[in-house]
């Protein structure tokens, strides 16, 4: 055998290798959506006495829609939940029955225990969950609710230092921000996977060949950027908030012609495809995370 058909020999087994293992991969996300959906269509629930204005329909219709569409998990229109919602996007991709498991549990005793971390929200956080108005779909959606809340009562950086404890309406505020380095360690928790990131809070991001770079990123795993979102979507921040970073988005793909960058990205409960130029993508850009799942 020569050395090219050697080469095309290796290049056709390395492929069909990748190739066997996405095929497996996708497989076993199936079959874990199927199992979550079998266990909610056996499940009934009663009121709560730990989440007193949490409806237990609306609560298992909100999981039902999340295992079979995660894509519509929204965050509410002007709360801080992005981060969370971005985590519990690709927790409902990749572990719906995880997901299920952890939120029934969270449901019925007040807590739970996800990827060996134990989540106790507090009274007040618990006394809230189901009381959300004017915050779009969200306001129907209990489980994101009951969601959202515990792991922003559960997750702390140094932006909530000030508003360790919930008050009412400080979803909207400081105690349910989250810097990047919060954002990068609930994705290590909840995904149990290597998580890579680079940039600041208060710097933009400044790499060579960034398109490039972007979607080497996303052949191997999972992809979030972390945004100045007042370019890409109006919302009511002030104008210390336009020139920082607010936002965090999943990118699904990244592509460049001509000059001018497609991005394709799920942003809490929209997936959006957006153009625009590298000075823009320059300007938006402070973090960027991602998995390593498929080395």
């Amino acid at each position: 055998m020569g050395i090219p058909t050697r080469l095309l020999f290796c290049c056709l087994l390395c492929w069909n290798l990748f190739a066997a293992t996405a095929q497996t991969s996708s497989g076993l996300r199936l079959n874990k959506k199927q199992q979550a959906l079998a266990l909610l269509n056996q499940t009934t629930l009663t009121a709560s006495t730990f989440w007193q204005n949490v409806n237990p329909e609306l609560f298992l219709a909100n999981l039902k829609r999340n295992a079979e569409q995660p894509v519509f998990l929204y965050a509410g229109r002007n709360t801080n939940f992005c981060g969370y919602a971005a985590v519990g996007y690709i927790l409902l991709e990749q572990d719906p029955l995880g997901y299920v498991q952890f939120m029934l549990n969270l449901y019925k005793h007040g807590e739970a225990t996800y990827a060996s971390v134990r989540y106790k929200p507090t009274a007040a956080v618990r006394k809230t969950a189901g009381t959300i108005l004017y915050e779009g779909e969200l306001d129907r959606n209990d489980a994101d609710q009951v969601f959202f809340f515990t792991l922003a009562d559960h997750y702390k950086g140094y932006l909530n230092l000030l508003h360790l404890n919930y008050k009412r309406d400080r979803e909207l505020g400081l105690w349910a921000a989250t810097n990047l380095s919060k954002f990068n360690r609930m994705l290590r928790a909840m995904m149990q996977t290597e998580i890579r990131c680079i940039g600041y809070d208060l710097v933009r991001v400044k790499q060579k060949h960034l398109v490039d770079s972007l979607q080497k990123k996303l052949l191997h795993g999972d992809v979030f950027l972390y945004l100045n979102n007042s370019i890409l979507r109006k919302k009511n921040h002030n104008k210390v908030k336009k020139h920082i970073p607010t936002h965090y988005v999943v990118l699904k793909s990244i592509s460049e012609e001509n000059g001018v960058i497609t991005l394709t990205y799920w942003d809490a409960g929209f997936t959006t495809l957006r153009q625009i130029d590298q000075k823009a993508l320059n300007s938006l850009l402070f973090g960027i995370s991602w998995s390593v799942r498929n080395r």
